[in-house]
């Protein structure tokens, strides 16, 4: 909703949907920010106060700047990371019979149209408090189960985490696979009847890479060999976790 003060990335926006609603042959556009916590409290504001995950901290100069301001941003009340600094400009998912917004930096937002076809923001949902800052915003839904499967990833281990919600909404408990032993850039994954499938491949995540020379939070790592992992997708823990090398991939 605001241009912010410094660099820019397209991945940095707010999300914003779009509905149309067509009843008794006329059709309703309606376009709404998703009311984030991080949109609610700029637009308090009335400019950009959460810093930007993938521009906001380019070189050690502008990220000890940037990094500064944020913390006396912090301390003086005027947002809290507490409550999430997400986007919702991914994707949209029915999990459960519900609808969110998904950013991968964040949490879903539940979000609903009403009768006279507008976007209504309804919360920053946890699922009961079991899901902790983030998840996969490319989960999979199994058609004749009601199932859907779902993932979190990030620079700290556990590198890679997955997880189901069943058919009523509820999330299951955590399959943490530390077999993944550095950060990869996991965008996306695959569901079969049995199996749950993930791409360890080239791009992973250098966040220090951007504080320190300006550079991007993801890249490449050429002496990487890209494996596919496979693991069935009810697995309790990761011990039936198999990793294939897949050069070239």
């Amino acid at each position: 909703q605001f241009l912010p003060r410094g660099p820019y990335h397209l991945f940095d926006g707010d999300g914003m949907l779009h509905c149309i609603k067509i009843s008794q042959g006329k059709a309703t556009i309606c376009s709404r920010y998703v009311k984030t916590y991080k949109y609610k409290i700029e637009q308090e504001a009335g400019s950009p106060v959460v810093p930007n995950v993938f521009s906001g901290f380019n070189g050690l100069t502008a990220a000890a700047a940037r990094g500064a301001l944020a913390a006396a941003r912090m301390v003086s009340g005027q947002f809290n990371p507490g409550n999430g600094f997400g986007l919702a400009n991914t994707s949209l998912a029915l999990l459960g019979g519900k609808l969110y917004a998904l950013g991968e930096s964040d949490l879903p937002y539940g979000v609903k149209i009403d009768e006279n076809g507008d976007i209504i923001t309804l919360d920053r949902h946890d699922f009961d408090g079991k899901l902790v800052m983030s998840m996969t915003a490319h989960p999979k839904t199994d058609p004749e189960t009601g199932e859907s499967f779902a993932f979190k990833y990030g620079p700290m281990p556990p590198f890679l985490t997955l997880f189901r919600i069943s058919p009523d909404g509820s999330k299951q408990p955590d399959v943490p696979i530390f077999s993944m032993t550095r950060p990869s850039f996991l965008h996306d994954f695959a569901i079969t009847k049995n199996y749950a499938i993930f791409p360890d491949i080239q791009i992973g995540m250098n966040p220090f890479e951007m504080l320190i020379n300006g550079g991007s939070p993801v890249g490449t790592d050429p002496a990487k060999v890209p494996r596919i992992g496979v693991i069935p997708r009810y697995a309790k823990d990761e011990s039936q976790m198999r990793w294939f090398k897949v050069p070239g991939l």
